[in-house]
C-alpha cells in the first residue's frame, strides 16, 4: 500500500492502478485502495469508472467523512447530480458535517445551473491533479489524497511541530472551498506564520490572493508553496498563469512544462502553455496545446476562449469568432469570450452595422444592466470652472500604438493647469515610453490584478471627475470597471474603432471622418468630435522618402502592411483583380509570421490566379526595418471591413498614398480618416469597381503620383493630424464642455469641440461629407 501511494503521489498512475488492484485482489473490501484506486479514475476523467471503488470505500466505511465527500463529488462529475443530493443526505445522517457539506452544496447547485464551479476547489493534497479545469488550479477537493489509515494516524501524531494538524489544514482549505476566500487568505496566512516549512499555509495563501485578483501578493506564497514541494501542481499551476501574465514567458513554459512532466493530463497546464506560446508568437504550438486542452476537457469555456485567441492572430477569423461563440454557450457570463467575440465580429464581412451594434448592446445587456441599480451617486463639487481631475484607464502604455497617439497629447495637457491628470495602468509591462508618461502626469497607479469593483470604488475615491477608456474592448481593458459608473463623466478614445455598448460611458471622441454624420446611431455614447482623433507621432527612425519605385522598375509595385487577421479571401480576390488588370504589376505584403511562412495568402492568390512569384512576403521587422520596406512600394492597398489605421498613418509618412474601401461601420474607417486628413480624397474608393479603377488610374499616372510621393510629408505635416498642440486644445475644450454641461444637470450630446476663441457647437452634428478637407 505505501508502494502505491508513492506511485501516486508522484504521478505514475498505470502503477499506482496496478499495485492497488493487486491489493484488492487479495483484499477486495480494502476501504483505502478503493477509495485512491477510485482517485486515479477521477484525475484520467473517468469519473463513471471511480464510481465503483468510491462507492465500495463508502459501503466499507461510512463513518469516513472524506470517502463521502470524494464519492459525492465523483457524482457531480459524472453528471449524476440528483444521485449526488440523495448521497449528501444519507451522508449528513451518517455525521457529515460543516464546511465540508457547504463545498459539496456549492458545487452541486452550480453544476445543475451549468455553470463553472466558483471559487476553484483545493486540496490539502498538493500533486493530485485531475483533467477537469474548473478554475486555475482546480484539483480534487478537500481530502481526496492517496491515503491509508497508518498514513493518518501517524500524519496525526508528527504535525505537533513540524506541521499543522490535519484539522487545521482541512479548516483552512474548507474554508476556501466553501468561498469564503479572506477568512482562507487569513487563516492560510497564520500557517505560514506557525509552519512555514509546511506547503498548506503558502498553497492556499497564494491561491487566495489570486482569487481575490491580488496577483502580485500571489507570487511569493505560490513561490514557497512550489520550493518547499517540488511536486506541487495546485500551487504551481496558479503560479503559471501569473507568471505568463507578467511576461515571464521563459520561466512560465518551463514550470508549465515540468507540471504536465508530472500530470500529462492536466488540462490547466496545457492551457496557460498555450497562452505562454502565443504571447511568443508561437502559433502552431500554441494551437496544439489549446487543442490538447480541449481534446482533454471539452468543455472548458477559457480553453475554447484561448484557442480563439490563437486563430484571430493566424488571420482565421472565422474559426476565432467559432471558438468564442463555444466558449460562450459553455460559460455566458465570460468576458473575455465577450470582448474577443466583438472584436472578432468588427472584422467579419458578413455582418452590418446594425447587428453589430446590438451584439455590442448585447454586451451591456450582460454585464451593465445588472451594476446600473449600484450605480454611485456623485457627489464631485458641481463647479463649473474649477480644475477637472481626469482619469486615464489603459493597458497598452509601453511600445505600443496607442501611447505613440496619446504621448503628445499628454505632453502638450501636462502644463494645463485647467486639468490634473491620473492613470491607472492595467498593465505590468514598462518600458523607456512608460517611464516618459509617468512625467506628464500628476499620478500613475498600477490597477494590475486589481477587481473592478476594487478599481471602481478606488476611481470614485480618487475623486475623478472624467474617466477615459483608451482600450474598448480589446486586450486587458477595464470595461467592467467603467460598467460601475465610478466616474460622473466617462469616455472612450483611441483604442477600439466602435461603441463600447455600455450606458455608463457618456461619449466617444472622435473627428468628423471616423465618425461622421450618419453614424451615430451606431454607438451608445454620444460623439464628441475633435479636430482629429489623435495626433500622429512619426517613428524617429523613419527614412528619408525615396523616389517613386516604378520609375526605376518599370512596374508598380502595390503594397499591404496590415495584420494578418484583416486579411480574407475577399481582400485578396480584389487585389487580385487589380493584379491581373496589370500583369506587370507586384505586390509586397508585410507583417507576416516570423517562421518565414505566408499564413495561407499564397494558397489565395494562387485561387485567384497571382503567380507566386509576383508575390514578395515580408516577415514582420523591427520598426527601421518595416519603415524601410516602404521604399520597394509605390501605391498601399488597404483592408476591408476593418481598414488599417496606424500602417496608413506609416504610409502616408513614407510618401505612399493607400486606395481604401470604406463600408458602413467604424472599424472601416481608418483609411478614410487618414486619407481625407490629408487631402487625399481620390484614394478613397466608392465600391470594389472603383477601387480597381484607381489603382489602374494612378499605375498610369506615375508622374503624378512620384510629385505626390516627394510632396506628402509636407502635406501631413500641415493636416491637424500631425498637430499634438490642436488636438490637445480640442480635447481639453472637449472635456470642459462635458463637465459643464454634467454641473447644469444637461445630459450629454453630440459637439464639436471648441478650440481656444471659439463657443463649442453643442447641437446634434450637421451632415458633414466624409471627402471634405480638413
Amino acid at each position: 500500500m505505501q508502494a502505491a501511494i508513492a506511485e501516486h503521489q508522484n504521478g505514475a498512475l498505470d502503477s499506482a492502478e496496478m499495485l492497488y488492484r493487486t491489493i484488492l485482489e487479495a483484499r477486495p473490501h480494502y476501504g483505502d485502495a478503493n477509495y485512491n484506486l477510485g482517485l486515479v479514475a477521477v484525475q484520467r476523467g473517468q469519473f463513471e469508472a471511480a464510481l465503483p471503488h468510491l462507492e465500495a470505500a463508502v459501503g466499507g466505511n461510512p463513518d469516513q467523512g472524506q470517502y463521502w465527500a470524494s464519492y459525492i463529488d465523483a457524482l457531480r462529475r459524472a453528471g449524476q447530480t440528483s444521485a449526488g443530493w440523495l448521497m449528501l443526505e444519507v451522508a449528513q445522517q451518517r455525521g457529515l458535517r460543516g464546511s465540508a457539506v457547504d463545498a459539496l452544496v456549492h458545487l452541486l447547485a452550480q453544476t445543475e445551473a451549468h455553470a463553472p464551479a466558483s471559487p476553484p476547489v483545493i486540496s490539502v493534497a498538493s500533486n493530485v491533479a485531475h483533467a477537469e479545469p474548473d478554475n486555475v488550479g482546480a484539483v480534487p477537493q478537500s481530502g481526496s489524497t492517496p491515503t491509508s489509515s497508518k498514513q493518518r494516524t501517524t500524519a496525526t501524531r508528527g504535525a505537533k511541530n513540524s506541521a499543522p494538524s490535519p484539522r487545521q489544514m482541512e479548516e483552512v482549505v474548507m474554508l476556501f472551498n466553501s468561498g469564503r476566500i479572506a477568512e482562507a487568505a487569513a487563516a492560510a496566512q497564520s500557517l505560514t506564520k506557525h509552519f512555514p516549512t509546511h506547503p498548506i499555509g503558502w498553497r492556499v495563501l497564494g491561491v487566495a490572493m489570486h482569487a481575490l485578483g491580488r496577483h502580485d501578493d500571489a507570487v511569493e506564497p505560490l513561490r514557497q508553496a512550489v520550493e518547499l514541494d517540488a511536486n506541487d501542481i495546485q500551487a504551481g499551476g496558479v503560479l503559471a498563469d501569473i507568471l505568463r501574465m507578467n511576461g515571464a514567458f521563459d520561466e512560465a513554459e518551463g514550470l508549465s512544462r515540468r507540471l504536465l512532466a508530472l500530470n500529462p493530463v492536466y488540462v490547466e497546464a496545457h492551457r496557460v502553455l498555450g497562452m505562454i506560446l502565443h504571447a511568443q508568437g508561437r502559433l502552431g504550438e500554441a494551437e496544439a496545446s489549446c487543442r490538447r486542452a480541449i481534446e482533454l476537457w471539452p468543455d472548458a469555456s477559457e480553453t475554447h476562449n484561448t484557442l480563439g485567441t490563437v486563430h484571430l492572430d493566424q488571420g482565421r477569423t472565422l474559426d476565432a469568432e467559432a471558438c468564442f461563440r463555444r466558449a460562450l454557450e459553455i460559460q455566458p457570463d465570460n468576458a473575455f469570450a465577450h470582448h474577443n467575440i466583438l472584436f472578432c465580429l468588427s472584422h467579419n464581412r458578413e455582418i452590418d452595422a446594425a447587428a453589430l451594434f446590438a451584439q455590442h448592446c448585447h454586451f451591456a445587456q450582460q454585464f451593465e444592466a445588472p451594476l446600473r441599480p449600484a450605480w454611485p451617486r456623485h457627489t464631485n463639487p458641481r463647479d463649473p470652472a474649477r480644475q477637472l481631475r481626469i482619469g486615464l484607464v489603459s493597458a497598452d502604455l509601453f511600445h505600443h500604438a496607442v501611447s505613440t497617439f496619446v504621448e503628445p497629447v499628454l505632453a502638450h495637457l501636462a502644463g494645463n493647469e485647467h486639468l490634473s491628470l491620473h492613470v491607472y495602468y492595467n498593465f505590468t509591462r514598462e518600458d523607456q515610453i512608460t517611464q516618459r508618461l509617468h512625467g506628464y502626469v500628476s499620478t500613475w497607479q498600477s490597477v494590475w490584478g486589481m477587481s473592478d469593483a476594487a478599481l471602481a470604488e478606488k476611481i470614485r475615491a480618487d475623486g475623478i471627475d472624467i474617466l477615459i477608456d483608451l482600450s474598448g474592448h480589446t486586450a486587458r481593458n477595464r470595461l467592467l470597471t467603467f460598467a460601475r459608473k465610478p466616474a460622473p463623466i466617462q469616455a472612450s478614445w483611441i483604442g477600439y474603432p466602435g461603441t463600447t455598448g455600455l450606458a455608463a460611458v457618456d461619449y466617444y471622441l472622435a473627428d468628423r471622418f471616423l465618425v461622421p454624420a450618419g453614424f451615430e446611431d451606431q454607438f451608445t455614447e454620444k460623439i464628441a468630435r475633435l479636430p482629429a482623433v489623435a495626433p500622429f507621432q512619426p517613428p524617429a527612425v523613419s527614412p528619408p522618402i525615396n523616389l517613386l519605385p516604378a520609375l526605376r522598375n518599370g512596374y508598380v509595385t502595390f503594397g499591404s502592411f496590415n495584420r494578418l487577421n484583416k486579411l480574407h479571401p475577399d481582400v485578396i480576390a480584389l487585389w487580385a483583380k487589380l493584379l491581373r488588370a496589370l500583369p506587370d504589376a507586384r505586390m509586397v505584403v508585410g507583417g507576416m509570421p516570423e517562421d518565414g511562412s505566408d499564413g495561407g495568402l499564397g494558397e489565395w492568390f494562387a485561387a485567384e490566379g497571382i503567380a507566386r512569384e509576383r508575390l514578395d512576403f515580408r516577415p514582420r521587422a523591427a520598426l527601421a526595418a518595416y519603415m524601410q520596406q516602404h521604399h520597394h512600394v509605390d501605391i498601399c492597398l488597404d483592408t476591408f471591413p476593418y481598414a488599417g489605421g496606424t500602417t496608413t498613418l506609416h504610409a502616408l509618412w513614407m510618401g505612399l498614398p493607400t486606395i481604401t474601401l470604406p463600408g458602413s461601420t467604424a472599424a472601416s474607417r481608418g483609411g478614410p480618416m487618414s486619407l481625407a486628413q490629408v487631402g487625399l480624397d481620390a484614394f478613397i474608393a466608392q465600391d470594389k469597381e472603383d477601387f480597381v479603377q484607381k489603382g489602374l488610374y494612378w499605375a498610369s499616372n506615375l508622374s503624378e503620383l512620384a510629385e505626390l510621393r516627394t510632396g506628402l510629408r509636407e502635406r501631413c505635416a500641415q493636416s491637424a493630424m500631425f498637430q499634438p498642440a490642436t488636438i490637445a486644445a480640442g480635447l481639453a475644450g472637449a472635456l470642459r464642455v462635458m463637465w459643464q454641461r454634467w454641473c447644469a444637470g444637461e445630459p450629454p450630446v453630440s459637439f464639436d469641440a471648441p478650440l481656444p476663441g471659439h463657443p463649442a457647437d453643442t447641437r446634434q452634428a450637421q451632415p458633414v461629407a466624409a471627402t471634405d478637407d480638413a
